[in-house]
């Protein structure tokens, strides 16, 4: 835990999903929340999208913190900040696009996950 999905879309050609991905485990990692070894991300291009109405001009890119319930909600709002800070370091705003950055904290139930170490 925790599971980190960022989701962009494809009209951000020059998105560095790989050191957006590195940025956000190194703060996830940093703030002592969780092990390194345990933080899990990845993140998916969509080809099909659509932002408003407008057929083009538009971009974005979402993340997704999936956390074990149970967490209060001041440290969630912290991680929440802190995700976008590290995408916001690492992104770039293209020429002629408006770009929507977000993270949305998302809670797992303990009771209900599973894991094995392989």
């Amino acid at each position: 835990m925790p599971h980190l999905v960022i989701e962009y879309s494809a009209n951000l050609t020059g998105f560095d999903a790989a050191a957006t991905l590195a940025a956000c485990n190194e703060f996830l990692a940093d703030t002592g929340h969780f092990s390194e070894a345990d933080i899990k991300s990845r993140a998916v291009r969509h080809d099909q999208f659509r932002v408003g109405t407008a057929r083009e001009g538009r971009g974005f890119v979402h993340v997704t913190l999936w956390l074990l319930s149970g967490r209060p909600e001041n440290v969630k709002q912290a991680l929440s900040r802190g995700v976008l800070e590290a995408l916001e370091q690492t992104f770039t705003k293209p020429e002629g696009l408006d770009v929507q950055l977000s993270v949305q904290m998302q809670d797992m139930e303990r009771s209900t996950y599973s894991k094995a170490f392989l």
